[in-house]
């Protein structure tokens, strides 16, 4: 079992990503290799996960967001068991499964990191016994880039010192059924590079000196649907904050949200 946390910036939707993923039994994953892919919530707070998902996200309603406990503990912890049918030899299918459990923290955590001194129990426990780092990034927040880049910096710096063989980072832009993020899907390296340069610069320059892993994906929770990929999402607004709902419940296809996991917990792409 690989321990996880998502540490999101705002209005990523870390929790409707999870929700997302414990809700649709069966993912598409981009690999041609695989021939199948199945996700199954493991305990109590998943199963919970994907009722809510059912009666919230299909109502177009949003999910409240998460907040910020004293003790790192009362965070929401999922666990998922991904297993994967995938093509080998002739005719041959192979079955692998994996097993995570991921920290649903509030998406302020990202910004506020600076705010954390070193001394601080809380932040001393996003370093403890974790296997890998989940971050979603809102892919239209591209102007905060400087501010969350100076989290980064500081969290990737605090990484290493308590860290020194290195942890790996799923960079990972959020909100992909976006017409302007849709485009380079394919491309989510190039997308950060371009998008969020003083992260992309902090996170490659952190890899270069051998202090960890970082790969970057694309996704989204919601997908795409009809003949033109129309985005499968509504923007509405509440107490001057945006965030988005489901717009088409019978053409729910969320994509891209297997692939960064699975790589958090084996080190392998699909």
């Amino acid at each position: 079992m690989t321990n996880i946390i998502g540490i999101g910036s705002r209005a990523a939707g870390l929790s409707t990503y999870l929700a997302t993923l414990a809700y649709h039994q069966k993912h598409q994953v981009k690999s041609k290799k695989v021939l199948s892919c199945q996700v199954t919530p493991m305990n109590e707070n998943t199963k919970q996960l994907s009722e809510q998902a059912e009666n919230i996200l299909k109502e177009q309603v949003m999910l409240q967001a998460g907040k910020l406990y004293h003790s790192f503990c009362e965070h929401p912890l999922y666990s998922f068991t991904i297993t994967l049918e995938i093509k080998g030899l002739f005719w041959a299918k192979n079955t692998e499964e994996v097993s995570f459990a991921i920290y649903d923290m509030p998406d302020s955590l990202l910004r506020d990191i600076r705010e954390f001194s070193s001394s601080h129990s809380f932040y001393n426990d996003l370093f403890s016994n974790i296997g890998g780092y989940f971050l979603p990034i809102d892919g239209t927040s591209h102007r905060k880039d400087e501010v969350y880049a100076k989290s980064l910096e500081k969290f990737t710096t605090d990484l290493t010192q308590r860290n020194p063989q290195g942890c790996p980072i799923a960079f990972t832009v959020t909100k992909c059924d976006l017409s302007e993020l849709w485009v380079n899907r394919d491309d989510p390296r190039g997308l950060v590079q371009r998008r969020f340069p003083k992260m992309y610069e902090i996170l490659e320059n952190w890899t270069q000196e051998d202090k960890g892993k970082v790969e970057y994906f694309t996704t989204s929770s919601f997908g795409v649907f009809g003949k033109y990929c129309e985005p499968n999402s509504i923007i509405q607004s509440e107490s001057g904050r945006a965030f988005a709902v489901i717009r088409n419940t019978k053409e729910w296809q969320p994509f891209g949200l297997i692939e960064p996991l699975y790589w958090l917990c084996t080190g392998k792409m699909l």
